[in-house]
């Protein structure tokens, strides 16, 4: 039996519009859930965010992902552990087409995947462990949950979590974190772009880093007033 539990839809679809501007490393220097560098984009270059929908799996069968995909919402990101099945892929090109089609932003796994140059070419956003050249079998066990803690990549995933990824990796955060941690993150992608400013300027970086505080101050003070 595949148990399908309650959603949590406590982050806001603002908070997740603005993680779009916000790399995966920039979270990274706040907080300390990254997952695992063997999780890892399929593809490049590639940018993924919207809210866990987590799945729990096991070895050799794909049915509790297929019966996320039936009640997922527009924007989900699919959260898979794969109970240690690293040789059995997690999803392939249609199931990728099918996830596409119930509006699944992407996919994070702790196994493999086949069909790579397939789901390259549509556009699905998967991080996982690799590829594979054999896939789970129809009549795996009915067995698995859907919206339950997972563990990934070596951190614990709840439904509704904020999941965060792109070339460099996959960090998640719970929707408390995600909004407590917003604003300094947008200050930094704020420095971090001036500084690149300054470095194409011909300035070097020693002479302008002590710039940086009173930079934040400014940027955060200005956001605050609603600037």
């Amino acid at each position: 039996m595949i148990n399908i539990h309650p959603r949590n839809d406590s982050i806001s679809q603002e908070t997740l519009d603005a993680y779009r501007a916000v790399a995966s490393g920039t979270l990274g220097h706040l907080l300390d859930t990254a997952m695992e560098g063997s999780i890892a984009a399929l593809w490049k270059p590639v940018k993924l965010v919207g809210p866990a929908l987590t799945v729990q799996t096991v070895p050799g069968s794909y049915l509790a992902v297929a019966k996320a995909a039936d009640v997922a919402k527009p924007g989900d990101v699919l959260v898979v552990n794969r109970a240690g099945e690293l040789r059995h892929a997690a999803t392939g090109e249609f199931g990728s087409v099918q996830a596409m089609e119930a509006g699944i932003a992407g996919m994070v796994a702790d196994g493999p995947i086949t069909d790579r140059a397939a789901i390259e070419r549509i556009g699905f956003p998967v991080f996982c462990t690799g590829s594979v050249a054999m896939v789970t079998k129809p009549h795996g066990l009915e067995e698995g949950a859907v919206n339950v803690p997972v563990q990934v990549g070596g951190i614990t995933v709840n439904p509704g979590d904020l999941i965060l990824a792109d070339d460099d990796g996959v960090i998640v955060a719970t929707p408390q974190e995600a909004l407590e941690c917003l604003l300094d993150c947008q200050a930094a992608e704020a420095w971090e772009a001036y500084a690149r400013e300054q470095i194409a300027s011909g300035r070097k970086m020693f002479d302008f880093r002590g710039e940086r505080p009173r930079f934040v101050e400014a940027f955060l003070a200005k956001a605050q007033r609603g600037g």
